[in-house]
């Protein structure tokens, strides 16, 4: 509640047009004030869900390293068992914890999706950049992913050429986008094959992975990276995952000062592309 008050020094009333001002005035300024008091508790808001936020990535990245160095002890004595250190295994007690090993493996790809993601979320990735060979990176993500290509009887191709530019970038990161990009090619592709490329474009790596499987609906390309988001649809969902790999992929690529994109088809498979700054001479 507030009042607008206004004297003359001559006697006499206010005329009509000048009555109506005013009114238009003092509706005016209470409008202007209720704006500037909504305006406060929006910021106080913001503020709230900023901590929150803030707090929340936090937690998620105390927990999820929390729960990686006991899992990394559950996978080392497995691995150990598995390879006899203790004594041999019998052929059942052998499966048993080459299905412990397989899926505490999974779980732990899930815990570092995770803790990535919080890192990224609370400012705390950074970057170790040097210049890498493009060329290394692939190949050292083919030689990682071509077992679960063998398993499906998929091909993975390459193409790249003998002169291929250095790029400047963190490695391991960038390592970690495209295993990301060919597991999930891997993943969602049934039969034929996955094929990997490489070239340099005005001045920048432009790598690309494509795969002859599912495809992704014209509805979900939109929101495709973002976090927690996965493609529709109930063959898609069985494939599992936390729904962030794509995310982190975008998020760690945006750092180089590259871009991310795709194109795909529903049922004629999909293009996942990324630039990077390229290097123009060749790492020492």
């Amino acid at each position: 509640m507030g009042a607008l008050t206004v004297w003359r020094k001559q006697a006499g009333s206010f005329s009509p047009e000048v009555v109506q001002l005013l009114q238009t005035f003092a509706t005016q300024s209470a409008l202007a004030i209720q704006n500037a008091r909504l305006f406060r508790e929006i910021e106080e808001k913001g503020r709230q869900l900023e901590l929150a936020s803030k707090y929340k990535s936090q937690f998620l990245a105390s927990m999820s390293h929390e729960l990686r160095t006991p899992m990394n002890s559950v996978l080392g004595y497995t691995r150990m068992l598995l390879m006899n250190v203790y004594g041999e295994l019998p052929e059942k007690v052998q499966d048993v914890h080459q299905r412990i090993d397989k899926g505490g493996r999974h779980l732990l790809g899930l815990i570092n999706d995770v803790l990535d993601f919080s890192k990224i979320e609370a400012g705390q990735l950074t970057l170790a950049i040097n210049p890498f060979s493009m060329m290394d990176v692939i190949q050292s993500v083919v030689a990682s992913t071509q077992p679960l290509a063998t398993e499906k009887n998929l091909s993975l191709k390459v193409t790249m050429p003998a002169d291929l530019p250095a790029a400047l970038g963190d490695e391991r990161r960038i390592i970690q986008v495209l295993i990301n990009l060919v597991g999930n090619a891997i993943k969602f592709t049934d039969a034929g094959a996955i094929q990997i490329e490489a070239a340099a474009v005005n001045n920048e790596l432009v790598v690309s992975v494509s795969d002859t499987g599912l495809g992704i609906s014209e509805a979900d390309l939109e929101s495709i990276f973002e976090e927690f988001r996965q493609a529709e649809g109930a063959i898609a969902q069985r494939k599992g995952g936390t729904g962030l790999g794509l995310a982190i992929a975008k998020r760690i690529v945006e750092l180089h000062g590259g871009k991310i994109w795709v194109e795909s088809e529903v049922g004629k498979g999909s293009t996942f592309s990324f630039t990077l700054p390229e290097r123009s001479s060749p790492p020492s």
